[in-house]
């Protein structure tokens, strides 16, 4: 049977990958990345060969797609979950030190 701890946990796990930083940088890559491959594409051509014949807007605009591809693939093939009851509340089982004083 579920508890309402449950729930609100998968609640709160779908609000984490709602808001995954993953899921950010690739929306931010995404937009960055159009407005340079369009600018690559539409741009005068003074613009295009500024940069030793070669159209760095396209180029980068295109690097950017990709990034921002592997990003948001990224946060949707390994979504945020959470624990499961055996490891809830044991932490990462590292051993913490005490503050030096």
């Amino acid at each position: 049977m579920a508890t309402n701890e449950d729930e609100e946990e998968v609640r709160a796990a779908r609000l984490a990958n709602r808001f995954d930083i993953r899921r950010l940088i690739g929306g931010l890559f995404l937009l960055y990345g159009l407005i340079l491959t369009a600018m690559g594409i539409f741009g005068s051509s003074h613009v295009k060969n500024k940069a030793a014949g070669i159209n760095i807007d396209l180029w980068a605009g295109i690097g950017m797609l990709v990034f921002a591809a592997l990003m948001i693939a990224w946060a949707l093939l390994r979504p945020v979950e959470p624990d499961t009851p055996e490891r809830r509340g044991r932490g990462s089982g590292r051993i913490r030190r005490a503050p030096a004083t």
